[in-house]
């Protein structure tokens, strides 16, 4: 009989969340892989759940696999969880997923995810989006990516420390731009549960009022619109004006120069009266 791992969600805050079927899947398995046993306690102690617990994090993780990898062929029942969320995704747990073609199998057990729940609750548009977790930590690194994230072309996702996020608002702007907008969540389902939302150079400078405390997911979008001189837009007004309405040529130039729509329609309407 082959094994199976089950990637168990636990709740990324409040503790109601967890399931009733990880709930069924916790007491039927023969043992829990824990990303910390301390954390997964507390939250069997919260359902009078009774399992044995294994360690299983970045710092043992390499170390562990062969053991488990066996437990797994040998027909065992395991649960991984991580101490908050869907496990394997910015956590440890991916290395076993390789070898489910072996002699196991996987399957999912889905609930809290910091992740999905941003983006359900978010202001910014993701039917399209990129999750980049955690940003690296070294300078050189961190700003290649923020030059990447700039260069994408879709909103991105990650996480943050409050250690950092004052830090890299700053370099948000430096790099993707003072109209960058970004949604903070911070504390997702706990009780100081926190959604902040604006321009990036508008958080700088109310960043007074962010509690730089707790843990953070980040949707930053970065505008691709461009300040581009009045007077450099008029051979392209005349260019469209040849094919579309004044009120056409306002929406497209829009879509590619940051001017209020107002003061673009009064501009555009202008270069056309003269011509």
């Amino acid at each position: 009989m082959s094994g199976k791992l089950f990637i168990v969600a636990t709740p990324i805050g409040n503790l109601g969340d967890f399931t009733y079927r990880a709930i069924e899947t916790i007491k039927t398995c023969d043992y829990i892989l824990a990303e910390s046993s301390e954390r997964t306690s507390k939250l069997l102690n919260q359902y009078n759940l009774k399992k044995k617990i294994v360690t299983f994090n970045k710092d043992n993780e390499n170390t562990k696999l062969k053991a488990i990898i066996a437990d797994l062929e040998r027909g065992k029942q395991i649960a991984l969880v991580s101490d908050a969320g869907t496990p394997s995704i910015s956590d440890p747990g991916f290395g076993l997923l390789k070898y489910q073609d072996k002699n196991f199998s996987v399957s999912p057990i889905p609930g809290s995810s910091s992740l999905t729940s941003a983006l359900s609750v978010s202001p910014i548009p993701v039917n399209t989006f990129s999750f980049l977790g955690f940003l690296p930590k070294k300078t050189n690194d961190l700003e290649k990516r923020l030059n990447y994230i700039k260069n994408l072309g879709m909103p991105v996702i990650i996480f943050e420390n409050k250690n950092r996020l004052s830090s890299l608002l700053h370099k948000v702007q430096k790099i993707c731009g003072k109209d960058t907008l970004i949604c903070i969540f911070r504390e997702l389902t706990k009780l100081h549960e926190e959604i902040i939302f604006g321009t990036v150079s508008k958080l700088i400078e109310n960043s007074g009022n962010i509690k730089y405390s707790g843990e953070f997911t980040l949707i930053i979008s970065v505008s691709n619109k461009e300040s581009i001189e009045f007077n450099k837009l008029i051979p392209k007004i005349l260019k469209l004006s040849e094919s579309y309405t004044t009120k056409e040529v306002v929406d497209i130039l829009h879509l590619f120069c940051d001017h209020p729509k107002k003061e673009l329609y009064n501009f555009v309407l202008n270069v056309r009266q003269k011509e």
